[in-house]
C-alpha cells in the first residue's frame, strides 16, 4: 500500500520536478549565450538610426550628463557634426520613441521612429517620412516650445501621436539647449 502511494504521488510530482529543472537550466544556458548578439544587434541597430537621422555624423559618444525629461537617451558625433538624441512622449496606445538628429547648429537634421504601440493605419499616419520631414530645418526652442513659425502640422485623425512626435522633438531640442550645443 505504501509503495503503491509512493509511485502514485511522489514520482510523478518528483519527475515533474526534474523536468523542470532541466528546462530552466537549458533556457538560462541559451540566454547566457544569446544576450550578448541581442545586445550587439540592438546597439548596432541603434547607431543605424542615429546615422540616419544625423548622416554627417561619424561615431557616436553618449552624454553622461543630466538628461531633460523626456529625454532617453543623447549622444554626441564624435566628429562634432552635431548629436542623436531619444525622447519619449505618451501617444494613444502608450510611449513613442523619437530619435531625432540636430546639427551643430542646433537644426533638426532626421526624425525617427524607434518604437511605438500605435494603432496601426491610424496613428502611424504621424509617422511617414512626409510628415516627419516636416520637422527638418526647426531649430528654435521659445518658452519651452518649438518657435511658431516652424509651420508643424498635426495629422488628422492622429493628433495625439502627432503631438507625442512634437513634444518629443521639443524635448530634444530642450536637451541640446542644456547641454551647451555640440561639444
Amino acid at each position: 500500500m505504501k509503495n503503491s502511494n509512493f509511485k502514485e504521488n511522489i514520482f510523478p510530482a518528483l519527475v515533474l520536478v526534474c523536468i523542470c529543472l532541466v528546462v530552466t537550466l537549458a533556457l538560462a544556458g541559451t540566454y547566457s549565450v544569446a544576450n550578448p548578439k541581442i545586445i550587439e544587434n540592438q546597439m548596432k541597430a541603434a547607431d543605424e538610426a542615429r546615422m540616419q537621422v544625423l548622416p554627417e555624423g561619424d561615431a557616436f559618444t553618449a552624454y553622461d550628463g543630466e538628461l531633460v525629461d523626456g529625454v532617453v537617451d543623447c549622444y554626441f558625433a564624435d566628429n562634432k557634426a552635431g548629436m542623436a538624441v531619444t525622447a519619449q512622449y505618451k501617444g494613444f496606445g502608450g510611449a513613442v520613441k523619437v530619435m531625432i538628429g540636430i546639427d551643430a547648429e542646433g537644426k533638426i537634421t532626421g526624425v525617427t521612429i524607434t518604437e511605438h504601440g500605435e494603432t496601426p493605419g491610424l496613428g502611424t499616419k504621424a509617422m511617414t517620412e512626409e510628415y516627419l520631414a516636416q520637422y527638418q530645418g526647426v531649430g528654435e526652442v521659445v518658452g519651452g516650445h518649438i518657435k511658431s513659425d516652424s509651420n508643424i502640422d498635426a495629422v488628422t485623425g492622429a493628433t495625439i501621436s502627432s503631438n507625442a512626435i512634437y513634444c518629443s522633438v521639443e524635448e530634444a531640442l530642450k536637451q541640446f539647449e542644456k547641454c551647451g550645443g555640440v561639444k
